[in-house]
């Protein structure tokens, strides 16, 4: 169990050893490496299934050399531009899992139903102080606190900004997860309008070319 050592037990040891032994790196390291290995198994499949695809390997993935958005397919849930627009205020009011409701959550700004994930964001679940929040900052810094439930990612890093991509990443491509809208713009997700915009137009371009192939979505 040669890999277990290298992405389970050194990194651990190596947080204890430099004295950083806490909580939210733990969250972190632990949180990423369960994502990556979804991310994997999604972009697997997407080699078989489409021979053109760019090829990532699973080491630049575990190891985080990857392009977290590269080849990520937003345009089957744009195309329409019928998205349901959501206040911070409704996100909660409505996708709270509390009292029948469906349990939501976004993630620079885009809203996905996590209800199929009940036992991770329900009431009795390790994550749900995350229902009907905006997760970005928590996700960016591993850290489930009152104060990182928030949307702004003022402060953040580069590196930091890479890790919620990663999540980004993991629920767009998440079949149990469904994109259903997106909260009021921020100027600070202008990057991500951008990128939406292209993806859509190179869906566009492939399918007057004959041959669109969306990535994959995350079986589990």
């Amino acid at each position: 169990m040669k890999w277990m050592w290298h992405f389970i037990v050194a990194p651990l040891l190596s947080i204890a050893i430099v004295g950083i032994f806490q909580r939210n790196a733990i969250n972190l390291f632990l949180m990423g490496f369960f994502r990556d290995l979804g991310r994997i198994k999604a972009r697997n499949r997407r080699m078989q299934e489409n021979p053109n695809a760019v090829a990532i390997s699973t080491w630049d993935i575990l190891l985080k050399r990857d392009d977290p958005l590269d080849g990520v397919d937003f345009s089957q849930d744009d195309a329409s531009g019928d998205a349901v627009v959501f206040t911070l205020q409704e996100l909660e009011e409505f996708g709270n899992g509390m009292d029948g409701n469906p349990i939501y959550l976004s993630v620079f700004g885009r809203v996905y139903d996590v209800t199929e994930g009940e036992k991770y964001y329900g009431e009795d679940g390790s994550y749900s102080m995350f229902a009907g929040k905006d997760v970005t900052r928590a996700l960016c810094l591993g850290c489930k606190t009152p104060e990182c439930l928030v949307r702004s990612t003022e402060g953040l890093t580069e590196k930091q900004l890479d890790e919620g991509k990663r999540w980004l990443s993991f629920f767009q491509l998440h079949d149990k997860y469904p994109y259903i809208g997106r909260l009021e713009r921020l100027d600070s997700e202008a990057w991500l309008d951008s990128l939406v915009e292209d993806t859509l137009l190179d869906a566009e371009k492939k399918k007057q070319e004959g041959n669109g192939n969306p990535e994959q979505p995350i079986m589990h």
